[in-house]
């Protein structure tokens, strides 16, 4: 059952065509283009019927299966576990995993592109990585995209552009979000600050999963409000710039840090490490923070024989469902603890040898 995870966490890791680890991939930790869609022919959301639903599941799986490789999962198939899963490997939205319509998961071959059948818009396209990607993901997304647009015809109008279910969606339909590392700015009291300033020029702040989660383990997801009046390409350069301006402001506190508490953090550092490489019971939350103290450590070069990719995996690894995914096994709270501290003990040795 590992290897079932390991597959849904492809994406998260470095593909052999592309560069290990950029220089900003232990702060960007990951990078999200979603497109909203709907049908001209069906009814939107709030009028459709169980009829369209089955009919709109027919028409995608029949383009999606013709046209494009991948698996198309009908999700009143898929256990409650499975379904945690994929949202904790973020291959699907919360609204998803809650919907009660008929609906349907496709994900591409190489795992990091997904489409979502009837979640709140007809269709959600994302497609993710890690680091900072946007060009190669919204590619890819955007192919995804125009293959279904040549066998359906979406809804569209010329003076506002494709439409969608909530206003605040319509025009490109895109979101374009990354999930950043932010420890210094945490410790310094500086973060608050920061993010205000990216609501103010139009951006929203999330957490770990998204609208409605809490920010855990320094990790901030910032995305675009704003769909309409702008083509695509400034939608996802706006994005890029912020994440260039904080990642800045995020390398000046980390220099503030190092130079007046370097033995105090990295005394946290080695500990978190100690910790994660010897404990026998361990949360979920617990190990997001203390493999935020590692990534810090690793950022500085402090931690040397810790890759990044082991701490991306270990993030996606430990999340409740996935650690009963990976040991096959359905555990009560108690007992996920014990394996999940089991699982990352032999992760980290593995990675000393």
């Amino acid at each position: 059952m590992a290897s079932k995870i390991i597959n849904n966490i492809r994406w998260f890791l470095p593909s052999q065509d592309r560069e290990k680890n950029s220089e900003y991939d232990e702060i960007v930790v990951s990078s999200r283009i979603r497109i909203a869609r709907n049908l001209a022919d069906l009814p939107f959301e709030l009028k459709m019927k169980h009829n369209h639903c089955e009919q709109l599941l027919e028409l995608l799986k029949n383009v999606l299966t013709g046209k494009l490789k991948g698996k198309f999962f009908g999700m009143e198939n898929l256990s409650m576990l499975d379904k945690e899963s994929l949202l904790e490997c973020y291959l699907i939205s919360p609204a998803f995993l809650k919907s009660e319509k008929p609906s349907a998961l496709f994900i591409t071959e190489r795992g990091n592109v997904t489409v979502m059948i009837n979640e709140e818009d007809h269709l959600r396209i994302q497609s993710l990585s890690h680091g900072l990607n946007f060009p190669e993901i919204a590619s890819e997304a955007f192919e995804v995209e125009t293959t279904i647009g040549e066998e359906l015809i979406y809804a569209f109008d010329k003076k506002y552009g494709f439409l969608t279910s909530c206003p605040t969606n319509i025009g490109t339909g895109l979101r374009a979000s990354v999930l950043l590392h932010l420890p210094a700015l945490v410790f310094t009291n500086e973060v608050e600050k920061v993010l205000k300033g990216a609501v103010q020029i139009g951006m929203a702040v999330r957490g770990l999963f998204g609208e409605g989660s809490d920010t855990k383990g320094n990790l901030f997801q910032i995305s675009n409000q704003q769909t309409l009046g702008m083509k695509e390409e400034e939608l996802i350069d706006t994005i890029v710039k912020l994440a260039h301006m904080i990642i800045d402001i995020e390398m000046k506190a980390r220099d503030v840090i190092m130079n007046k508490a370097r033995y105090e953090f990295e005394d946290k550092v080695a500990r978190s490490l100690a910790v994660l490489r010897s404990a026998r019971i361990i949360s979920s939350d617990e190990v997001l923070n203390l493999v935020s103290a590692v990534r810090f450590g690793v950022g500085t070069g402090f931690i040397k024989d810790v890759e990044l990719d082991t701490l991306n995996e270990i993030i996606l690894v430990s999340r409740p469902a996935n650690i009963q995914i990976y040991f096959g096994e359905v555990l009560e709270e108690y007992e996920r603890d014990v394996k999940r501290a089991e699982y990352i003990r032999k992760r980290l040795q593995a990675e000393k040898k």
